[in-house]
C-alpha cells in the first residue's frame, strides 16, 4: 500500500524509480518528448551544494533516466541502490517524532526540441 505525499522521498536499500511529468512552457499541458531530447539528473547536498550523483540517458551505477510515455512528456528517473545507500537520512528529535528533514535537493538539466533548454528543481529532497 502506498502512502500519499507532496514531499520527494528517495528509500535506502531498493532501486528508487520516480515519473516525472514535463510541462510544456506556460502550460499545465505535458510536453511532448522528441527522441533527440537529453534530460540528467543531478542531486545535491543542501549543507555545501556539493554534488552526489548524476544520471542521464546513458545508464551509468547511479541510475538511469528512460524516456517513459513520450507524448504525455514523462521521463522516468531510476537511482540505483549503489547511489541511494550512500545518502544520508536527516530526522527530527524523538519529542518531534522523528520527521524527515531534507538533505538534498534535485536539478533536473534538459535540452528539449519544444521547450529549449531548462533546469527543472526539486529543492527538498528526503532520504528515508
Amino acid at each position: 500500500m502506498g502512502v500519499l505525499s507532496n514531499k520527494f522521498v528517495i528509500n535506502k536499500g531498493l532501486v528508487n524509480e520516480f515519473i516525472i511529468t514535463i510541462k510544456q512552457n506556460n502550460e499545465t499541458l505535458p510536453m511532448v518528448i522528441d527522441p533527440s531530447d537529453v534530460f540528467e539528473a543531478v542531486l545535491y547536498k543542501l549543507s555545501d551544494e556539493s554534488e552526489v550523483g548524476r544520471v542521464s540517458l546513458v545508464e551509468n551505477t547511479n541510475g538511469v533516466i528512460e524516456i517513459y510515455d513520450a507524448p504525455n512528456g514523462q521521463i522516468l528517473v531510476k537511482l540505483y541502490d549503489a547511489l541511494c545507500n550512500n545518502l544520508v537520512s536527516e530526522k527530527g528529535t524523538k519529542a518531534d517524532r522523528y520527521y524527515l528533514k531534507p538533505a538534498y535537493r534535485l536539478s533536473i538539466e534538459a535540452s528539449t526540441l519544444n521547450n529549449g533548454n531548462f533546469v527543472a528543481k526539486l529543492r527538498e529532497v528526503y532520504v528515508e
